[in-house]
């Protein structure tokens, strides 16, 4: 009896050792950042500055103490010399809109290879990435001065290195210039890229690429491809940016891994009013870390978002999920129970259009794939996120 007892014991501490030992991260992600004429319009004072704050007011405490990455579809270029702020199809944003990246969302990267960053030439990119990193805010995605293109940024989040790698399938313009230069995904530079991850020794690699066709709801050809020499060459999630709609979620399950690609987040803030423009999700994926080193994807679970504008400029994102405790610690002042109503609908043509489980994680988030069920893969029920 004192034999059981014993090895009770060893086997209580070896657990307990076990399960402290794991470190666990949660890194959230969010689409398309835009700002269009009338928002521009909407967050102009009457002192001629700017304040976009209430755009994001409704869903702020959603990615408060998280650690947020973010696609910015714009520049900070500046005015003087006939430039002005704009929206598409040339933007340019005041640069007070870093503080409410900073602020309101809270980013921890920012990705600008897509294809607006030389929306106002190379001087505008090169002025986007100075101004950030003066803001004390990282990004990826651009060549510029010292830092070569198709590099790679690793970045520390509750114990666990992240290394991040950032390309686009092009752009609008193609300026120029000799010390800044957009990183695109053909094979190579994507090799490129992920040898630079690695040499960093990070505890996982996640691909982030501005791809695809827009207002398509499937990934096409070329997006697959790039997603399977990203995870051919080591990383673990894959998300993407630029169709300015929803498209899936993929998560490939093996016996020594699991992988997950989320081909396209939709728009986070825009004046795009067409649906299905103004949905799109949070997406937040959990890795955990062993004793021995060894990284793993634990969970993926979304947010479903939708983008209201209660007057004829400015935009609000809204959570439309339907979790009654993410709903009772959020601001719906000033929408009637119609809308709020609407709200649930539209969260729920999300879910099912990304096959979410029918629960929820620790965050009120609904869970996509998580271990404990591993088989038990996202499935889309419907054509459309609408």
């Amino acid at each position: 009896m004192k034999k059981i007892v014993a090895l009770m014991m060893i086997f209580c501490v070896c657990h307990c050792v076990c399960a402290c030992a794991e470190t666990r991260a949660r890194f959230l992600f969010i689409g398309d950042i835009m700002i269009h004429d009338q928002q521009l319009d909407a967050a102009r004072l009457k002192d001629g500055t700017y304040n976009f704050s209430p755009s994001f007011r409704r869903v702020k405490p959603l990615l408060r103490d998280s650690f947020l990455v973010g696609n910015l579809e714009t520049v900070f270029a500046g005015t003087g010399k006939k430039l002005k702020y704009a929206g598409f199809p040339f933007f340019n944003t005041p640069d007070v809109f870093i503080e409410n990246l900073s602020g309101d969302l809270g980013v921890d990267l920012l990705t600008l290879a897509n294809n607006h960053i030389f929306d106002r030439g190379a001087e505008g990119a090169r002025r986007t990435a100075e101004i950030l990193t003066s803001s004390d805010i990282p990004w990826i995605g651009l060549g510029v001065g010292d830092i070569p293109s198709n590099d790679a940024i690793i970045l520390d989040n509750s114990g666990i290195k992240a290394a991040f790698i950032n390309h686009s399938y092009g752009s609008n313009m193609w300026p120029k210039s000799s010390d800044v230069h957009l990183n695109v995904y053909g094979e190579d530079d994507i090799v490129t890229s992920m040898t630079r991850a690695k040499s960093l020794s990070p505890d996982v690699i996640i691909a982030l690429f501005h791809w695809g066709n827009e207002y398509h709801y499937k990934p096409n050809v070329h997006q697959k491809r790039a997603a399977n020499v990203a995870l051919r060459e080591g990383a673990s999630l894959v998300v993407g940016t630029h169709p300015h709609v929803l498209q899936p979620v993929d998560v490939i399950v093996s016996d020594d891994s699991v992988k997950a690609v989320a081909w396209s987040l939709g728009n986070f803030v825009s004046f795009q009013r067409t649906r299905p423009r103004e949905r799109s999700v949070i997406l937040s994926a959990e890795f955990v870390k062993n004793d021995d080193g060894a990284t793993r994807l634990a969970s993926l679970s979304i947010a479903p978002l939708y983008v209201v504008a209660p007057g004829s400029k400015r935009t609000e994102v809204t959570y439309a999920g339907s979790n009654e405790s993410l709903i009772e610690s959020l601001d719906f002042d000033g929408m009637n129970k119609s809308q709020v109503k609407n709200l649930r609908s539209i969260g729920h043509a999300v879910n099912e259009f990304l096959g979410v489980q029918k629960v929820f994680d620790g965050y009120g988030f609904n869970i996509l794939w998580r271990e404990e069920s591993r088989d038990v893969l996202p499935k889309s029920r419907r054509k459309s996120p609408m």
